[in-house]
């Protein structure tokens, strides 16, 4: 990561501590990336959500369990009927909660860790609601 944005005065802040919020204006903080610096990017490590942790937002505390790394399943047949001749699907199944939404929870959660945040809320039926329920029951 590179810097802050504000989408509404474009005000740039260094990208920890994370935040949502301007401290000028009030508006929303988007990530914005340094590409030229991304282009030679090594990634090392375990094959898991946290090896490309320096495209991510920084985090000094990280809440994982064992997330990403899930396997790509070659689908010949179904990419021979809708024409495409590499097709593969992604098996999120194997994410700690069956769900692609553990990646998003354990960088939310490592942020809130960084933050010192006591509570979570988050208005979902969903996939995000049962993550973000695991994670917070093991990182307190």
């Amino acid at each position: 990561m590179s810097v802050l944005r504000c989408t509404q005065c474009s005000a740039v802040l260094k990208p920890y501590p994370p935040r949502h919020r301007c401290p000028e204006c009030g508006g929303l903080l988007e990530y914005e990336l340094d590409y030229e610096r991304l282009k030679d990017r090594a990634f090392q490590g375990s094959f898991n959500f946290w090896r490309y942790r320096s495209l991510l937002p920084e985090v000094k505390n990280v809440a994982s369990m064992r997330e990403g790394g899930t396997p790509l399943h070659r689908a010949e047949r179904l990419g021979e009927r809708i024409g495409l001749k590499h097709l593969y699907l992604k098996d999120e199944t194997r994410n700690p909660t069956n769900s692609f939404r553990d990646r998003s929870a354990a960088l939310l959660v490592s942020n809130a860790l960084d933050l010192n945040r006591e509570c979570m809320v988050c208005a979902t039926n969903g996939n995000l609601g049962a993550s973000l329920s695991a994670y917070c029951a093991k990182y307190g």
